[in-house]
């Protein structure tokens, strides 16, 4: 910024934020309007084309609180409000889902380790370490269709157990 700048905005800096403070509720959008109005008029105010230098800085800040306003009114049926974030329910486990959450996992975890130890890997590799079919069979060396048989037998196992205990609680 150059010294005809700096006395510029010394000059016009507190009349524009007080009149851009009177348009908008939130005075940092107040600043940041005020610091887009002077990146946006300093260069038409150098050319020395600008007669009245503090309406036409009056007239961008109105400008850009008129862009603010429009592109307000576009996108908040879709951003929502604060109102409607309160009312998106909260989906994280209280402490008592938590702890049963973690005691099932447990109990599926002590299960998995009676499998047959070709089952339990090929269990372990898909549920816990998230691999697909495919790449599991690529890894052993085995088909795909071995892999499918395996799951399913690892999971009809394990939910015959998990019912048996359910059923004993």
């Amino acid at each position: 910024m150059s010294g005809s700048d700096a006395a510029i905005v010394a000059h016009h800096q507190a009349s524009l934020t007080a009149y851009v403070r009177s348009l908008v509720d939130s005075p940092p959008v107040a600043a940041d309007i005020v610091q887009e109005t002077w990146a946006r008029a300093i260069p038409s105010l150098r050319s020395g084309k600008v007669e009245n230098p503090r309406a036409f800085l009056y007239r961008v800040a109105r400008n850009l609180v008129n862009d603010g306003a429009r592109h307000h009114r576009k996108w908040s049926p879709w951003l929502g409000g604060e109102e409607m974030a309160a009312a998106i329910p909260d989906d994280t486990p209280d402490p008592e889902r938590h702890a049963l959450a973690q005691n099932q996992l447990r109990i599926v975890l002590d299960l998995a380790e009676a499998l047959p130890p070709r089952c339990r890997e090929i269990f372990t590799l898909r549920k816990l370490e998230g691999l697909d079919q495919n790449e599991i069979a690529g890894r052993l060396g085995i088909t795909r269709g071995a892999v499918e048989k395996q799951l399913r037998h690892a999971l009809l196992v394990l939910a015959t157990r998990m019912g048996e205990i359910e059923g004993a609680l």
